[in-house]
């Protein structure tokens, strides 16, 4: 299975985000881009690829551990001893920053709503860094070459002969939402590739309140 840790982006927002992108998107050619289907949209924090077998209840586990503040390492002061990371114990609190492209708006592949935690402190980039620790320290035996964090909410894929999008068509589109929403737990989802589409399953949860009797949420379709 192809697994990914994310965030959901919740019914409200992603409403507010929808609207606002049914207008901006009809300022871009037609026939240039593929909408991802809003019941899709998350923020992902870290993509681990094919995963298979016992490691896929390893790597649920080093998320959950991540989550209670379990999880070592080595401390930013540079001394031998480890230290614990503090773990999540309160939803992160989150707001939209910008309407981005990948690569760029010259030669664009993705269309990305942009996220990023209510006070710009880097909770978000070090909640992301965590998740993809916790990748390397299971289903990654070796350092992987991995893109710098940017948060996001993919909203459109470029079908294969997109045009650039130019300063007049960003000009025409209404102003980009000014959003903020707390973000409760985070998801081990599996990413099926179909035809028309990724196909995304929720495997499991992991709440960010030490208050509930259980971190592990829910275990919703995790391999016997």
């Amino acid at each position: 299975m192809r697994l990914f840790a994310a965030l959901d982006t919740p019914y409200a927002i992603t409403e507010e985000i929808h609207a606002w992108w049914l207008e901006a998107g009809g300022k871009l050619p037609i026939g240039d881009w593929r909408d991802i289907p809003p019941k899709n949209w998350h923020l992902t924090l870290a993509f681990y690829g094919d995963v298979e077998g016992g490691e896929v209840d390893d790597l649920a586990e080093a998320l959950d551990e991540y989550v209670r503040g379990l999880v070592k390492e080595p401390l930013k002061s540079g001394r031998k001893r480890e230290g614990e990371l503090p773990g999540v114990t309160s939803p992160i609190r989150l707001k939209t920053t910008e309407f981005g492209a990948f690569r760029k708006f010259s030669k664009p592949r993705v269309l990305w709503a942009g996220v990023d935690d209510l006070e710009g402190s880097g909770e978000l980039k070090e909640m992301a860094r965590c998740c993809r620790r916790a990748g390397r320290a299971t289903v990654r035996k070796r350092s992987a070459k991995e893109s710098p964090f940017k948060g996001h909410i993919t909203l459109a894929r470029a079908n294969e002969f997109a045009a650039p999008i130019t300063a007049g068509m960003l000009a025409a589109m209404p102003p980009f939402p000014e959003l903020t929403w707390e973000a409760e737990s985070l998801s081990l989802f599996s990413s099926t590739l179909h035809p028309d589409g990724a196909k995304y399953r929720k495997l499991e949860s992991f709440d960010f309140d030490v208050s509930l009797s259980g971190h592990r949420a829910g275990q919703e379709g995790l391999p016997k």
